[in-house]
């Protein structure tokens, strides 16, 4: 987005270039709890498209299979572990020994007050699952603190020529009944509060004038409580609810933060000049954790068909059934059986048809552990010589450059109200410990 006119009464809510990211947010919460099954349709349809055809040639009403564990937020927790699974040093480093003292002390109880590595090492869960985070200062008796905002609540205003510059910062909430939005329009220094009536926008409102979306052209399973729609450039499809802004049902009301900066401090992974935010990292393994459970169930199917208990007998231990004509061996009944005759026995199953299954699924891990970056670490323990957790420290890395100056920024921010003296930028210093012994520390 690169103004404000989102915000004028009579217009869709979200906008449609920020819906499908809301879409997403909501998709990767859901992959984050194990829940793969309420994302499937979005983003496991390839999936429930193999799966279908395989139960309709074999006459079965379903063929869902769930991946057996959640690579998900083991992937999430692995790398907020790799930032900051041990917590970071804060230091203070102004030269004047006297100053430096005073500064420290209030850093130390910046960190105690708002129980800040907490709060931190939460956000990092939420830049590996939404590709962003977002910190909000605010007071809350006679001292700053602050909290977590879900990337979906927050819409980035950028400036037009260069996306990397924001303008403002849109914070927006619906209220418990989906009746009203209460929003904050965030500028450095202060905010600006303001409350809509809303109501339920209707899919066909939404497409007038539109190019790139359109109404997703399958079933909607609850069309009441949001919108199927198409991305025609990249025939993607994601969900999220609309509403038109209708009046305001409050003034606009002026609040001043005391900030010299926004109150909202984002985080984020690595980004491209496409993009204001960050890059989930399960954009890349949701579709091959989608073809390992398509994989699985076609296991399962064919395990199923294969390995029923067969037995083998002789003729004249048979009865057959008048009814169907087949061939019964009754257990339990006492038979005869000559030196060439057969002994009843269970015909072993032929284990071999389910080999290609298993080098498909083998195949699919090794891709989630090169695109995941993480190789064997989660699967084996935190030594040196592991790849993956020197592919999980080099990540890291690149993420804590990038998002060093804004941690930095945050601690800034609630120094001042509430303690001795404003801790600035330029004397705060965050040494980067990674959550494993060896405690390679980064600046």
């Amino acid at each position: 987005m690169t103004n404000l006119d989102f915000l004028n009464a009579g217009q869709i809510f979200p906008p449609l270039s920020e819906a499908k990211r809301i879409g997403k947010c909501a998709d990767y919460g859901f992959m984050y709890d194990g829940n793969v099954f309420a994302a499937e349709e979005r983003h496991f349809k390839e999936t429930q498209k193999n799966l279908n055809r395989v139960a309709d040639l074999l006459g079965r009403a379903d063929g869902y299979t769930a991946v057996v564990y959640n690579y998900f937020k083991l992937l999430s927790k692995k790398t907020a572990d790799c930032i900051c699974g041990d917590f970071p040093d804060i230091k203070a480093t102004n030269t004047n020994e006297t100053v430096g003292q005073k500064e420290q002390v209030v850093l130390d109880a910046v960190r105690a007050d708002t129980v800040f590595d907490i709060k931190h090492y939460d956000a990092w869960l939420d830049v590996s699952k939404y590709g962003e985070a977002y910190f909000r200062v605010y007071t809350l008796g006679n001292k700053n603190t602050f909290t977590l905002l879900s990337p979906a609540a927050v819409i980035r205003v950028t400036d037009g020529e260069d996306g990397y510059e924001v303008k403002n910062f849109v914070v927006a909430r619906f209220d418990d009944n989906c009746e009203g939005l209460k929003v904050e329009i965030h500028f450095k220094g202060y905010y600006i509060a303001r409350t809509y009536r809303i109501e339920r926008c209707a899919a066909e409102e939404l497409f007038i004038n539109q190019i790139r979306y359109e109404i997703a052209a399958v079933d909607n399973p609850n069309p009441e409580l949001y919108t199927l729609v198409r991305d025609r450039y990249t025939d993607e499809i994601f969900r999220c609810p609309f509403f038109r802004l209708k009046e305001q049902t409050v003034a606009d009301e002026k609040v001043e933060t005391q900030l010299d900066d926004f109150a909202i401090v984002p985080i984020t992974g690595i980004a491209d000049a496409a993009r204001s935010g960050g890059v989930s990292d399960y954009g890349d393994v949701a579709p091959l954790i989608s073809q390992m459970q398509s994989t699985m169930n076609q296991m399962q199917l064919v395990f199923d068909k294969y390995t029923i208990p067969t037995i083998g007998v002789s003729a004249d231990a048979l009865t057959q059934c008048e009814e169907n004509g087949a061939n019964i061996f009754e257990t339990g009944k006492a038979i005869s059986v000559s030196e060439s005759g057969v002994m009843p026995q269970f015909i072993e199953p032929d284990f071999s048809r389910l080999e290609i299954y298993f080098r498909q699924l083998e195949f699919s891990l090794a891709r989630i552990k090169e695109l995941s970056e993480m190789g064997a670490a989660f699967d084996s323990d935190d030594s040196a010589a592991n790849p993956g957790v020197e592919n999980l420290k080099r990540k890291a890395a690149r993420l804590t450059a990038r998002n060093t100056a804004n941690i930095k920024k945050l601690l800034h921010l609630i120094s001042m109200n509430g303690y001795e003296r404003v801790v600035p930028v330029e004397d705060i210093s965050v040494i980067w410990n990674g959550g494993y012994s060896n405690r390679e520390a980064q600046n």
